[in-house]
């Protein structure tokens, strides 16, 4: 792969990365949530990662260009993501750091049926191998996957055809996301 190829990749990672973070941040504050907040904090570190590495390859290929001037825009992309992350990790360090929230982000959680959470696959889950599309979650429990986090790599957005594996963390959003723990092998308390 060249490294104009590697600059679009990480691009693209940036812009869905940036816009899940987005999404999770503001979830994290409307569920007064740590989990999700602690999630954004990881992600803005891969930002972090992607903005340096796009920058480095940005440098090498203008070694390379009759206009290097053209690269800036590059450039330019990458920070402007870097900071729609940063700006969303501000907005998640809020839970962080323990601030409480203005009644009116109280009352949005009242009103709100959803929840935002990450929901660890264990060994023993039904998900295991099965594809988004076996398992119509929505349908089936009122539930969609926002990303599946395997490893240190992150799967945006996720299709129909990806399955999920042992070990994923999926970071979901529905109405009972204690059904899907339990398809997942957590343990789940009873209230």
């Amino acid at each position: 792969m060249n490294e104009l190829d590697e600059i679009r990749n990480c691009l693209i990672e940036m812009k869905d990365l940036s816009s899940l973070m987005v999404d999770l941040a503001f979830s994290a504050v409307m569920y007064n949530s740590e989990d999700i907040a602690e999630e954004v904090y990881l992600l803005e570190e891969r930002m972090d990662e992607l903005t340096l590495k796009v920058k480095r390859l940005a440098l090498l290929v203008a070694k390379k260009e009759e206009d290097p001037v053209k690269l800036l825009s590059v450039i330019d992309m990458a920070d402007t993501n870097e900071q729609i992350s940063d700006a969303a990790y501000k907005i998640s360090d809020l839970i962080l750091r323990d601030v409480e929230p203005h009644p009116i982000i109280k009352k949005i959680m009242e009103d709100t049926e959803e929840e935002l959470g990450r929901v660890t696959v264990h060994p023993a889950s039904l998900l295991i191998g099965k594809t988004l599309k076996q398992l119509k979650l929505p349908s089936k429990i009122g539930t969609r996957i926002l990303a599946i986090k395997r490893g240190t790599r992150y799967i945006y957005n996720p299709g129909k055809d990806d399955k999920i594996e042992e070990g994923d963390v999926l970071i979901a959003v529905g109405s009972d996301l204690d059904k899907l723990r339990k398809l997942a092998g957590e343990e789940v308390e009873e209230e």
